[in-house]
């Protein structure tokens, strides 16, 4: 055997992180998706979807195509999702998804069962990281792929078709379905680190709800400091980068492209951090639960 494939020790520590992370990543996989609990998110996940296919379906039994057009269908569907679909559905499937990882342990009284293992608890908190974001972007991603279907099924084939390969909308339905992704990749740090930091985690996210929400009023250098102003400076279409609020409130320019990405991911990575440090010095305390 040649030297260079003699295990090191940080290769075998590396190796068995990976595993353990694994092992993890699949039984809370099979917990986030195998439960009555996330009835309710799927059906958060699924609400716009199912409207956005009753308007076609409606559309189409009246057949009044010809009053409806491609592009203002599109400008409803940015709307849609920079309202409804980022915040509230990602933003509370999110809250339910990721603050219940370790909280939901406390609550059944099986936290324990994991800190009494010998198992980092930085690869704890990586492995159930994995499980809610891989959840949350099978749910989420899924329902606006599908909702962008919807919105425009009751058209001909052959302007479909001109629309998704010759058109912008390709890259419009890829846009939608990154974002989503981003979205549940910053949300779902937060709401990790609340569900661990916080006995009642569900007071702090309403509270950066209002913050999310009243975004508009601010002015514009604390405009930024929010993860809706980078995902929404990424939208592939324009419904007016803050909606009707910009009539009340000053408007900030958008990010850009890379600054946005940057940004997002500088978030995630700064709330994983908070949320391991917070992990590392947790205790369990079942009777206060």
């Amino acid at each position: 055997m040649s030297a260079s494939a003699i295990p090191t020790p940080e290769t075998s520590q590396w190796n068995m992180w990976r595993s353990q992370t694994a092992a993890i990543l699949g039984v809370e996989l099979r917990k986030n998706f195998i439960t009555k609990r996330g009835f309710w998110i799927y059906l958060l996940a699924l609400a716009p979807t199912a409207v956005i296919w009753l308007h076609s379906i409606v559309t189409m039994r009246r057949g009044d195509v010809a009053n409806h057009g491609l592009s203002r269908d599109t400008e409803i569907l940015a709307g849609i999702f920079q309202i409804f679909f980022l915040r509230p559905a990602v933003y509370f499937g999110c809250v339910g998804i990721f603050t219940y990882l370790f909280r939901g342990e406390v609550v059944e009284r099986t936290l324990h069962y994991y800190f009494l293992s010998p198992i980092r608890r930085e690869v704890l908190m990586a492995g159930k990281y994995l499980a809610g974001l891989i959840t949350a972007v099978f749910f989420f991603c899924g329902s606006i792929a599908l909702a962008f279907a919807g919105m425009y099924a009751h058209y001909p084939s052959h302007e479909i078709r001109a629309y998704v390969f010759d058109g912008p909308g390709f890259g419009h339905l890829l846009g939608y379905v990154g974002i989503t992704a981003l979205a549940c990749m910053a949300y779902g740090a937060l709401f990790l680190w609340l569900g661990i930091r916080y006995k009642n985690p569900v007071i702090p996210a309403v509270v950066l709800l209002f913050w999310e929400s009243a975004n508009i009023f601010l002015p514009s250098w604390l405009k930024k400091i929010s993860i809706l102003y980078y995902l929404r400076s990424l939208t592939p279409v324009d419904a007016g980068f803050y909606g009707p609020g910009a009539l009340f409130g000053s408007v900030a320019d958008p990010a850009s492209v890379p600054v946005a990405l940057i940004g997002l991911f500088v978030i995630t990575a700064g709330l994983l951090a908070l949320a391991a440090k917070d992990l590392r010095r947790s205790e369990i305390s079942y009777s206060t639960d």
